[in-house]
């Protein structure tokens, strides 16, 4: 029984592995947003890690893109700074994780859990 379970289990990985490859270019699994979204940062830049949100949301693509197929990109121009909730940016991210910046607090909600990336 555990053997049967197993290999259920091994197969729906894998399908998901496939169905993911599928969808998603090696070249958009990690995105330079301010390369994305042609902003110029006012903070370090931030890498989006498209296969993490992928999983999380169990593919679902139009958590984010405006089709269940993904595709439409998400569009930001401009100039983005300030660590506040009218930044576009954060009001993006922001709608899903944690809607205010915590500076010096736990893992996950910290600036510089996000901004890694050289200006």
């Amino acid at each position: 029984m555990k053997k049967i379970i197993l290999l259920a289990i091994a197969a729906l990985f894998a399908f998901g592995a496939i169905a993911y490859a599928q969808t998603v270019p090696a070249d958009k699994l990690q995105i330079k947003l301010n390369e994305a979204w042609n902003v110029k940062q006012t903070q370090k830049g931030v890498l989006f890690n498209h296969e993490t949100h992928i999983a999380k949301l169990n593919n679902k693509c139009d958590s984010c893109h405006s089709s269940p197929q993904g595709g439409t990109k998400i569009q930001l121009q401009g100039e983005i700074k300030g660590a506040n909730a009218n930044n576009a940016a954060h009001k993006f991210c922001w709608s899903c994780h944690d809607k205010t910046p915590k500076p010096n607090k736990t893992p996950g909600k910290t600036c510089t859990k996000c901004h890694t990336l050289p200006k």
